[in-house]
């Protein structure tokens, strides 16, 4: 949530406050393009643009209703670049919150689900130390908001303070390339822990996923379904490789220090998917800095692995060959991993004001030889989806809250 002391009273208990991010990003690589969420994010810098402001600029309004001492209502809504490369606001908030109790909080609605320790301020940049969260650990989870519950229950026991967050709902999103995501089910939970000045988080979600790929409908799966009548895997593949109605499961750790002069902290993630067209990956951070007064120089490194299988041979009978390469082309689609060693600078200009610098250092590698990824990029050509490339990323950014 945004600071209160923002908010621009309205009368009749509504307020309203504000976020945005003015930001631009240079690349040094002219093979792809880097952007914050390959799942929302069409273009970005380097093969489009070299200099590019679409990456992280946004800009947010959210209101508030407090109607009742036990009712209130929130809506949120943020313009950034989405998918079809427009700029349209969308509402990524709007739910209804009942006070049961003093700790005891459900909300229902649209609502963000808490995969991450910093789901709620992920869009507020301000509220953030870097130009953007690490997006090897950010970018797993392509679930912006669901339409749903959850509950929001406090406790302390000792000097311990505690947040149990249980959370269900469903989703429905469209991506790049035309690709439409459902998820279906979608149940989860967000447990925090906070002692003096110490944060430790762990979360788990679980949803059926669907996922409408126009290019696996066009070439992969008429394929395999014109090998079945001469090789039976082709059938068995088919049904394995199908991303309709998949479990897909996100399991993450998070911890955190800040005493006000220093700050560490770091997240780690684990997904495992029951469609190849959703890799098995590993992703985490660990990132610190120190505060001087108005300046807060930062660093931080991040990983992403796909630890999915790249390559199939068991294709049998005449056409077996063509089975093999077939899978092993959709297992090889994102078989790039990569890392970044990134270091910021952070100056408060004022109180809501913050500019900051960041340069990040990429590494791609591939998993499994040869394949057809582009790591956490898009656009790539095939000479950069089938090497490991190293990339500079140089970004500034003006942060606000009103």
């Amino acid at each position: 949530m945004l600071p209160n002391a923002y908010a621009l009273d309205l009368g009749h208990d509504v307020t309203l406050k504000g976020f945005g991010t003015a930001g631009l990003v240079y690349s040094d690589n002219n093979q792809a393009d880097f952007v914050e969420s390959t799942y929302l994010n069409p273009r970005g810098v380097g093969r489009t643009e070299n200099i590019s402001a679409v990456v992280d600029s946004k800009i947010g309004l959210q209101m508030d209703w407090h109607a009742t001492s036990h009712l209130s209502f929130t809506a949120q809504a943020v313009s950034k670049q989405d998918p079809t490369n427009s700029w349209v606001p969308e509402l990524q908030w709007g739910f209804a919150k009942f006070k049961v109790m003093p700790n005891l909080d459900i909300r229902a609605g649209r609502i963000r689900p808490a995969t991450y320790m910093l789901s709620d301020t992920l869009d507020v940049n301000y509220a953030n130390p870097w130009v953007r969260p690490p997006v090897e650990f950010y970018n797993q989870n392509p679930i912006q908001h669901m339409e749903g519950v959850d509950i929001l229950y406090r406790l302390q026991t000792g000097s311990v303070n505690w947040l149990l967050q249980p959370y269900y709902g469903n989703s429905q999103a469209s991506a790049v390339s035309n690709m439409q995501l459902t998820a279906d089910n979608l149940v989860g939970a967000n447990i925090v822990a906070t002692v003096n000045d110490f944060t430790f988080r762990v979360g788990y979600s679980h949803a059926s996923i669907t996922v409408n790929i126009p290019q696996f409908e066009s070439v992969v799966r008429p394929n395999l379904q014109s090998l079945c009548p001469y090789d039976p895997v082709a059938c068995v593949q088919l049904a394995s490789l199908d991303p309709t109605s998949k479990s897909t499961h996100f399991t993450s750790a998070g911890a955190g220090w800040d005493n006000g002069n220093y700050f560490l902290n770091g997240e780690f993630g684990w997904r495992t998917s029951a469609t190849a067209e959703i890799s098995d990956t590993l992703s985490g951070y660990i990132s610190g800095g120190a505060r001087f007064g108005k300046w807060t120089p930062y660093v931080t490194y991040s990983q992403y692995a796909m630890i999915s299988p790249t390559s199939f041979n068991g294709g049998t009978g005449p056409l077996g060959d063509y089975t093999n390469q077939i899978v092993t082309a959709v297992l090889t689609s994102a078989s790039m991993s990569q890392n970044t060693k990134t270091i910021g600078l952070r100056y408060e200009l004022t109180n809501n004001i913050a500019i900051k610098g960041q340069w990040d250092r990429i590494d791609t590698s591939l998993t499994g030889g040869q394949g057809t990824a582009g790591g956490l990029f898009r656009n790539g050509t095939d000479a950069f989806n089938n090497a490991s490339y190293s990339i500079n990323l140089f970004s500034a950014s003006v942060d606000f809250i009103f």
